[in-house]
């Protein structure tokens, strides 16, 4: 098909009913990394900064396992013109962050020239108590990367605006946040929750709920720092035992049951047990992961690629959990 006359990857994933359950990153940490302007598809190392620096900081946090994105005060960012599309360095303050989920703290600093965002160490331990007052806590990132997906800018800037006037959280665009055929995308620190297929209605309700202790399902994609198969139990489960609580479901534990064999001709199913903790109730499931036919996921796709997908077999109650033993939690493989 012609690219003119392909549907946008938004409005293809919605005729195919792609499930986002399991989808958000699973990166632990995410550094934030204020650079206004237009933002080329590779977001970092094609934005307005110097290519050295960015490829050492964008080196940095790889080695850390933490995801780079770049924010943006909402509103039009016009391409600059020739003469003046100098670089960044000496324009700003600009603004840079670390948000950790799993600490639920976001630390801020500033970078005037791009050097200084060498300093940045991704990895550096975060202290809750100290960090909490270096900048705002409560953010929403909202993906509007036109240049890696249409779809993104198109259905992610109205909501940027929507939530910004909607709700007292710091509002960001942000870059590639995975999941374009999901547009738009939410993300909400520090609690690090994402939802997708928004609006601008859907995505206030979906900031408001979280801010009430409960996730909008329909909408939710997962936590960020996560592995997939635990997005998976959490979510699934949760729609089992009808609880959208905010972490009235954990998983504490995952096993690969069963592999699909290599050898195997077609797709296999892979399905992992996990055990899943529910106020004082412990439950045993079982999860099916496999892989959906190719198609195409992005408006910019090249080729088809499969996409994964879960389901939950059984759920079966267990005994209750005994003086938080059963709650430790255990490695899940990602």
């Amino acid at each position: 098909m012609d690219d003119s006359r392909r549907p946008r990857c938004s409005d293809a994933a919605r005729l195919r009913a792609d499930p986002l359950l399991a989808t958000a990153p699973t990166a632990a940490r995410l550094l934030l990394i204020e650079v206004p302007g237009p933002w080329g598809r590779a977001g970092l190392t094609a934005a307005r900064l110097d290519p050295q620096v960015a490829a050492a900081v964008s080196a940095a946090a790889e080695a850390a396992g933490v995801r780079v994105q770049l924010i943006r005060r909402p509103g039009r960012h016009p391409a600059p013109r020739p003469e003046s599309a100098e670089p960044l360095t000496g324009a700003g303050p600009f603004a840079w962050a670390i948000a950790d989920p799993s600490a639920k703290v976001v630390r801020w600093g500033s970078w005037q020239h791009e050097r200084e965002l060498l300093g940045v160490d991704p990895a550096q331990p975060l202290d809750p108590g100290a960090d909490a007052g270096t900048g705002p806590q409560r953010l929403a990132l909202v993906c509007t990367h036109s240049r890696h997906d249409l779809c993104c800018a198109v259905l992610g800037r109205p909501v940027a605006a929507a939530v910004a006037a909607g709700t007292d959280r710091q509002t960001w665009e942000t870059s590639h946040l995975g999941g374009d055929r999901f547009a738009a995308n939410l993300l909400l620190l520090p609690e690090g929750e994402v939802f997708g297929r928004l609006d601008g209605v859907t995505a206030v309700a979906a900031a408001r709920a979280l801010d009430g202790g409960r996730l909008e399902l329909p909408h939710y994609r997962g936590r960020v720092g996560r592995a997939p198969i635990e997005q998976a139990g959490v979510h699934l489960a949760a729609q089992a035992l009808d609880d959208s609580r905010l972490g009235a479901v954990r998983v504490l534990a995952a096993t690969r049951r069963e592999a699909a064999p290599p050898e195997a001709t077609a797709p296999g199913v892979d399905r992992w047990q996990l055990r899943i903790g529910h106020g004082a109730r412990l439950y045993r499931g079982v999860i099916a992961a496999w892989w959906s036919g190719p198609e195409l996921l992005s408006c910019s796709a090249l080729a088809p690629k499969p996409a994964r997908r879960f389901a939950l077999e059984s759920l079966q109650a267990l005994q209750p959990i005994d003086d938080g033993k059963e709650a430790e939690e255990c490695p899940i493989t990602r």
